[in-house]
């Protein structure tokens, strides 16, 4: 199928959820996020978190993603009114029409699509079973990303231990916030009724999901990390994507040990997909992304790359420490995708293109008129000339998704 093609399936998916009606995206019924080491949960990685109460989750395990509140937000849907949480896709939307946003994208996805009749059916203070389930066990971090928080980042956790709080107006960069509002993180000690609601609720979600993705934190700083994946290869479970976060700037034993299990879940039929977080690249990438050794994220990326047959997704949050070095980091997204794809068909390094929502003084939008309006030419011209595969003899190119995605980022911009 070309890339024309999978648009226009796409365009007359937009125009069937649509129908529904205009603010419906199936992703908060069958996606969830879960921060285990709080109790917060959203629907996606866009609006902003909120809190499960113990009481929920204690009564009802399923609470860890069919919260009440959730469910309320599920009600605005089918009504059309639009939640604010989900403030981004509304930004996008607003923009431009014919733009598509991520309700789009994620309700039109293979591990949504099937359930799109149900789901537009159902009753929406109905408990659902995800078909994309992601986790974060722990804020175990060796990151202090500058849009990162401590409830998040244990790096953070200790700075702001050691040093004090951030003077900024949001909050979670203050531990009396975070604890004001639940945020604080478990330890891995302690009792955390999320980690027992969660080991109560999985095997039951399981049999069902699609899609399995574990986040952090640094995920694979997490023991409970290799202990669900050695879960699911004991329960030699239903084939399903297992998606795995990691910044790939970790102890070689660890890198290690994650090649040995995507072989292990591969070789019993689980397609393993790699996800890292970078949008500049060399200094920029360690200024913006603190701890980050560039050069030793190359060598794993690489190795990744070389000793499995996995995909790598790149995922971005475009801000004010980034954006003047995106033409750069394009070119190197399609340096490896000269280097490891055999065709046009299968890409192995796929681009998401995210702008930064929060905190606001790192948001592109603070930026001088007359430089966003310069920039964002720039960019456009030097991407485009990717659209057709800038070097002929070689599988890179920006796909039209992702060519949606750059030209709706600097609408934004």
């Amino acid at each position: 199928m070309s890339n024309e093609q999978k648009i226009q399936i796409l365009r007359d998916k937009r125009d069937i959820i649509n129908n529904v009606s205009p603010s419906f995206c199936t992703a908060k019924w069958l996606q969830t996020t879960l921060y285990l080491q709080n109790g917060y949960n959203h629907s996606c990685h866009h609006p902003s978190p909120h809190k499960i109460p113990e009481q929920e989750v204690k009564e009802n395990p399923s609470a860890l993603h069919n919260s009440n509140y959730k469910k309320l937000q599920r009600s605005k849907m089918i009504e059309g009114k639009r939640p604010s949480e989900c403030q981004y896709c509304w930004n996008i939307e607003d923009l431009d029409t014919d733009y598509f946003s991520d309700r789009h994208y994620k309700t039109a996805d293979d591990w949504a699509w099937d359930r799109f009749e149900e789901i537009s059916n159902i009753n929406p203070m109905s408990d659902v079973v995800p078909s994309y389930l992601e986790v974060s066990f722990s804020n175990a971090c060796n990151f202090k990303c500058s849009y990162c928080s401590s409830e998040i980042s244990s790096k953070w956790l200790e700075e702001i231990n050691q040093y004090g709080p951030y003077p900024t107006t949001q909050g979670n960069h203050n531990l009396t916030w975070l604890k004001d509002t639940g945020r604080y993180p478990y330890k891995h000690s302690d009792d955390n009724p999320y980690i027992t609601a969660f080991w109560k609720w999985f095997p039951e979600v399981l049999p069902k999901l699609k899609v399995f993705r574990i986040t952090g934190g640094e995920p694979l700083m997490s023991k409970d990390t290799w202990k669900v994946l050695d879960y699911i290869i004991e329960q030699q479970s239903l084939s399903m994507q297992i998606a795995i976060n990691s910044n790939l700037c970790v102890d070689d034993k660890l890198i290690d040990k994650l090649i040995t299990k995507i072989i292990q879940l591969s070789n019993i039929g689980h397609t393993v997909q790699i996800f890292t977080s970078i949008e500049s690249t060399g200094n920029k990438a360690e200024y913006s992304r603190y701890g980050m050794d560039y050069n030793l994220w190359c060598k794993n990326l690489d190795r990744v790359l070389t000793e499995t047959s996995v995909t790598v997704g790149i995922m971005t949050t475009i801000n004010v420490l980034s954006i003047s070095d995106f033409n750069n980091f394009i070119d190197l997204i399609m340096e490896y995708r000269v280097k490891y794809n055999k065709d046009f068909a299968y890409n192995r390094i796929p681009l998401s293109v995210n702008y930064l929502k929060w905190p606001p003084y790192l948001n592109v939008s603070i930026l001088p008129a007359e430089y966003k309006s310069i920039i964002s030419k720039d960019i456009l011209a030097h991407c485009e000339r990717w659209l057709k595969h800038y070097r002929k003899e070689k599988f890179a190119r920006i796909y039209l998704e992702e060519w949606d995605q750059i030209k709706r980022l600097c609408d934004y911009i």
